[in-house]
């Protein structure tokens, strides 16, 4: 058996030989495996597991018969492009390839447009007999239909969600700090696949929307479930330490999701930036993902507090913590994606967050 390696761009930070690990360089490991006694189990089962695509999510099946893996094999799933990610700039290597990082880079090298068609569209994959393959569409995470496409200035997730341009418009008004989404147009699409699978999507009353990349090859993100892992070993509490880093966003984002009746708040889809160069954390990275909000499930249970909470006890204990304009919300126009009571619910919940700010300031 190869020795093999976890490389961050190219350099080693983890020796798997023999089923068992040797860490190189402690402060660049992924977080998930930061602690001095990492075993063969937590990589192949753990971390490289988190890094291969759901085989629920939309035209995965599609995805792996083109490419000709078992879908029970997520170890294979990923290895056919070396679980190269555009969430971070970490890889696998085994020692007897010659290999480097521009040989894998995700930020620089063409992709493969069938796969990302197929990805995003649901277009038939003919079968690729490839070495090695540049996509990106292997290690996303979630569920959604959707696919990276190069434009002139830079990598956009081009995703088909509809609600992903309510929520940024409400986010905006808000001044909180999110992945900003815009309607895609066809032009751009157009360089993946052909108008006959672009107007089925538009068949289903649903629209295909883009956002530009938050990552590079300076800096990564790490999702909340990891952040989790490494305290959990190191005996901290994950919620104080998130507040001590960024009290702000995480207060913020309980308010986002009390608005936007967010229902999908995860441990993947938010989380902290984390600097490439040193492996040191920054603040939580833009919210995200918010094709499962406006539910219209009268009670919506917290995924981001410590205790059993309610979006709407969360949002009414962090409104104590941060200073919030909701006026240009309450004066906003429906979005065109809602209908009325998606939109009553969050004027609704707005307005009863700003009473309450209201109320707090006149003591």
């Amino acid at each position: 058996m190869d020795k093999t390696y976890i490389m961050l761009k190219d350099s080693p930070v983890l020796e798997i030989n023999h089923y068992t690990c040797r860490i190189l360089d402690y402060g660049l490991l992924p977080y998930s495996l930061r602690y001095p006694d990492v075993s063969f189990d937590d990589v192949m089962h753990g971390w490289t597991e988190a890094r291969t695509m759901n085989i629920g999510k939309t035209n995965a099946k599609k995805l792996l018969a083109g490419l000709g893996i078992r879908q029970s094999n997520p170890y294979l799933i990923a290895k056919i492009c070396h679980f190269a990610s555009l969430t971070d700039c970490y890889w696998l290597k085994d020692e007897s390839e010659s290999i480097t990082w521009d040989d894998v880079n995700l930020f620089k090298n063409p992709f493969e447009k069938a796969i990302s068609a197929t990805s995003l569209l649901g277009a038939p994959l003919p079968r690729l007999n490839r070495p090695r393959i540049h996509t990106p569409e292997i290690t996303a995470q979630g569920m959604a239909a959707k696919a990276w496409i190069r434009e002139d200035d830079g990598l956009y997730l081009y995703k088909v969600g509809r609600k992903e341009l309510a929520a940024s418009r409400i986010l905006d008004v808000l001044g909180i700090d999110h992945v900003t989404y815009t309607e895609a147009d066809d032009a751009n699409i157009k360089k993946i696949s052909d108008k006959r699978h672009i107007d089925k999507i538009k068949r289903l009353n649903e629209k295909i929307v883009k956002s530009k990349i938050i990552t590079s090859e300076e800096t990564s993100i790490v999702p909340w479930e990891e952040f989790q892992m490494y305290c959990e070993y190191h005996g901290a509490d994950e919620y104080d330490e998130i507040r001590k880093i960024d009290p702000d966003g995480y207060y913020k984002m309980q308010i986002a999701d009390y608005i936007l009746s967010n229902e999908d708040r995860h441990g993947a889809n938010w989380g902290l930036y984390m600097d490439n160069r040193t492996g040191a954390l920054g603040k939580l990275y833009p919210l995200m993902d918010h094709d499962h909000a406006f539910s219209d499930e009268p009670v919506i249970f917290s995924q981001t507090t410590e205790s059993p909470m309610t979006l709407e006890e969360s949002a009414f204990d962090s409104v104590k913590y941060v200073d919030m304009d909701f006026s240009r919300l309450l004066v906003m126009e429906k979005p065109e994606e809602l209908d009325e009571p998606q939109w009553t619910v969050v004027i609704s919940n707005a307005a009863a967050l700003a009473r309450e700010q209201a109320k707090m300031k006149g003591r």
